[in-house]
């Protein structure tokens, strides 16, 4: 299995989440508030939801693979750091940026005593209480994947001693935390969207991987269509989310479309389709993360702006402002990628490796989640 081949249409799939979570929150700006439909909290559930499976996916490819990964402090130590430094360089930034705005919201001020849970991304380990928004809002989600990266070794150790019984391992883990997070939904002290039984999400995607190793040798005429069924799913969802429920009763709904995409996607690997795994998709996922966090803070701050100099717009042109807003903020966030994200990443990662003295191996490449 090659290594480009698999990473390139999964690496363009994380572009499409990042953007459904940016079309609902670009809702906020004047001219297109149209974007707020009934349904648009799901989508960004949605594009949550993709992401954490496709982290589960993911990280099993590139750091356990064939049982390759060890079970020893190094190879921990390695794992971490490797996943540190690839999100709190960009976390940190963003969060300085956005401090202003939280500060001095009126509608979701931040807490200056919460200040050092949300910097160290520590804000959704717990499933009790809230400790309100963080300065960039979209970091809870970076809080979730703090938390799965720290079980990972963990899980990864455990599934190389189950040896043949690991995909049972992860099962089981995955059927407990599911049914955690079912017994404790209606209970309005503890929160579905904390890193604990979101978690479901990245176990799912780590089962996924196990599945996708064994079959991809073996394509059956059904698995090209787990991508289309993927889609079905989240449009029967987004149906439901009009006609029965006021809010999704649980996230867990969502799972099944979400890893119906993300083994789609991987299933589809020699496509050379433009719109998963062209050089130009390819970049863009590479550039997703930085997109994700830049986007909200942007619209923050020129949703102030624009409301002070009472912009309005013709609703002939909603739809060509949205394109300009979508294309100023994919351009600074890749200016983001290219001049911070990746050298502070391939530096930091060499630095601390040599702090604590695991430089000893061949570092593994960096994969985007």
């Amino acid at each position: 299995m090659s290594s480009k081949e698999l990473i390139r249409p999964l690496t363009a799939l994380r572009f499409y989440a990042a953007f459904l979570v940016f079309s609902i929150h670009a809702s906020m700006l004047p001219g297109l508030q149209w974007l707020g439909h009934v349904g648009s909290d799901l989508q960004g559930k949605i594009g949550v939801s993709v992401f954490f499976v496709l982290s589960g996916f993911i990280m099993t490819y590139v750091y356990y693979g064939e049982d390759r990964y060890e079970p020893s402090r190094l190879s921990g130590g390695r794992f971490i750091i490797a996943r540190l430094t690839r999100i709190y360089p960009l976390h940190m930034l963003t969060m300085l940026i956005s401090l202003p705005l939280g500060l001095n919201s009126p509608t979701a001020p931040v807490d200056p005593a919460a200040l050092p849970y949300h910097f160290l991304l520590l804000q959704e380990f717990s499933p009790f209480g809230y400790l309100g928004d963080a300065p960039n809002k979209v970091s809870w989600t970076l809080s979730c994947e703090m938390f799965f990266y720290l079980m990972t070794p963990l899980v990864f150790t455990l599934m190389i001693r189950a040896k043949k019984f690991k995909a049972w391992t992860v099962g089981i883990l995955f059927l407990v935390v599911s049914a955690a997070t079912v017994l404790f939904m209606f209970y309005p002290e503890i929160h579905e969207e904390r890193a604990m039984f979101r978690w479901s999400d990245y176990l799912l995607g780590i089962l996924a991987f196990l599945f996708f190793q064994k079959a991809q040798f073996n394509i059956r005429p059904w698995m090209k269509w787990l991508m289309p069924f993927g889609i079905a799913w989240f449009c029967f969802m987004m149906y439901g989310e009009y006609h029965w429920w006021d809010e999704l009763p649980t996230t867990l709904m969502l799972l099944p479309g979400s890893v119906a995409i993300v083994l789609g996607t991987g299933f589809l690997k020699h496509t050379k389709s433009w719109f998963l795994a062209s050089d130009r998709m390819v970049f863009l996922g590479e550039a997703s993360f930085a997109f994700y966090m830049v986007h909200e803070f942007i619209l923050r701050y020129s949703r102030v702006a624009l409301m002070k100099i009472g912009f309005e717009i013709h609703w002939l042109l909603y739809i060509p402002w949205m394109v300009f807003v979508f294309i100023v903020i994919q351009w600074v966030a890749i200016q983001f990628h290219v001049r911070f994200e990746v050298p502070m990443q391939e530096n930091g990662r060499r630095w601390l490796f040599k702090v604590f003295r695991l430089d000893k191996k061949k570092v593994v490449p960096a994969v985007s989640r």
